[in-house]
Parts: C-alpha cells; structure tokens; sequence
C-alpha cells in the first residue's frame, strides 16, 4: 500500500486545472480604480474608451444641465478677466485686429472647453457647450458696454449707444455660437473615436470666430472717423 501524497502536492490542485479560482490580472493592464482617477493619463484608447463607458453611466441630464447653468454665468466673467489680464503693449492695430479677438473669443468659450478637455461626457448634449459659450459671450458683451459707455467713453452720442448694444451684442454672442460649435465638435469626436479630446478636432471653428471677429474690429477702425468711435 502505497504512502498518500500530501493534499497540497496533489496534481489536482495545481493552479491552472483550479477552474474555481479567478486568473490574475495581466500586470500591465491598469485597474479601473486608476482608470477612474486619472483620465488625463490615458494614452491607450482602448482604456480611455473604457473610462468613457464608465463616466456616461454615471452621468445625469439634470446635474449635466445644472453644471451648464453654472458655466453659464462664468463665462461671461471669466473672459472679461481674461481679456483684462492679457492687454499687451505694441501696436494698436495688432491688439485690436489679431491680439484683442484671439483672446476674447477663447476666454468666452472658457469654461466649456475646460470642462470638455477634462471629461467630455459632462456634457450629456451637443448642445450645452454651445450654449455655455453664446451665454458667455452675451454677458462678455453686457459687461463691456457697461464698462464702454460709462467709464471709457465720455458722453457717448445715442448712435454709439445703439451700435454697442445691438450690432456689438449681435458680434460677440455670434461669434461665441461659432466657437461654441468648435467646442462641441472636441466633445463629439472624443466620445465617438473613444479617445481623449484633440483640440485640432474643432480648431477650425474657434478660428473662423476669431477671424470674423478681427474683420468687425478692422472695419470698425475703418469707418470710425466717419461715424465716431464705435
């Protein structure tokens, strides 16, 4: 009669005929914990596609929108300081055609393209960065002409009155619409490629609001000594 082997030298308790106990995870696949933590660290696609799928579900139309009332009214704010906090000195011309536009038009859409660049799913709709950046760039422009008409500009004529806050209202929220969209394009192509926000996905429309923006701003030199400043 042959001495029993010891239970733990069975051959059937060898690790890899144990179909009861789970494998290991692979070493060099991250756990979702860190996934969920760090998303600005993820190269690899196929896990931002992961962290994606995980943050859609956690999302909620009504806190979604609520985030997007409270960007709403900072935007505005937020890229009057900007615009103050980046006043160059050199020409003129260049600050107002190239350098002024620039500045103002990215410091109204702000807000949204922060919260885009650091979880896209935020937004539950293309729409609401949209309309975080025509409500920033409505109160930008509010602001301004309180600023324009009451402490820079001396007795302004009821013409200039008019222009500011119709065809200078018009300008800025437009503009912001047009940049709003860029951003909205970032935030649809991340989750429809499943990788992290490109801002090149949507530069094209925060550039065609920058140029239409320098274009009102060199007409308006233009045709100042003929109507005034406007």
């Amino acid at each position: 009669m042959s001495a029993s082997s010891p239970r733990g030298d069975s051959v059937f308790n060898e690790p890899h005929l144990n179909t009861s106990a789970s494998p290991p995870p692979p070493e060099d696949v991250a756990p979702m914990d860190s996934i969920e933590l760090e998303p600005s660290n993820l190269k690899n696609s196929d896990l931002y596609g992961i962290w994606l799928d995980k943050q859609l579900q956690k999302q909620s139309v009504g806190t979604s929108w609520g985030l997007t009332f409270l960007l709403s009214l900072i935007a505005g704010p937020l890229a009057i300081l900007t615009a103050f906090y980046n006043q160059p000195g050199g020409s003129q011309f260049l600050l107002l055609v190239v350098i002024g536009p620039l500045v103002e038009e990215m410091g109204k859409i702000l807000a949204p393209l922060m919260m885009v660049e650091r979880n896209p799913t935020r937004f539950t709709s293309a729409a609401q960065p949209i309309v975080c950046a025509i409500a920033g760039g409505l109160v930008f422009s509010i602001i301004e002409n309180v600023l324009y008409l009451n402490v820079y500009i001396p007795d302004p004529s009821p013409m200039l009155i008019t222009w500011r806050w119709t065809v200078c209202v018009a300008l800025h929220t437009g503009c912001s619409f047009v940049a709003g969209c860029g951003v909205a394009k970032i935030r649809n192509c991340s989750l429809s490629d499943r990788k992290p926000p490109r801002m090149e996905t949507g530069a094209f429309l925060i550039i065609a609001a920058v140029v239409i923006h320098g274009i009102y701003n060199l007409i308006a030199i233009l045709i100042d000594p003929f109507f005034g400043s406007i």
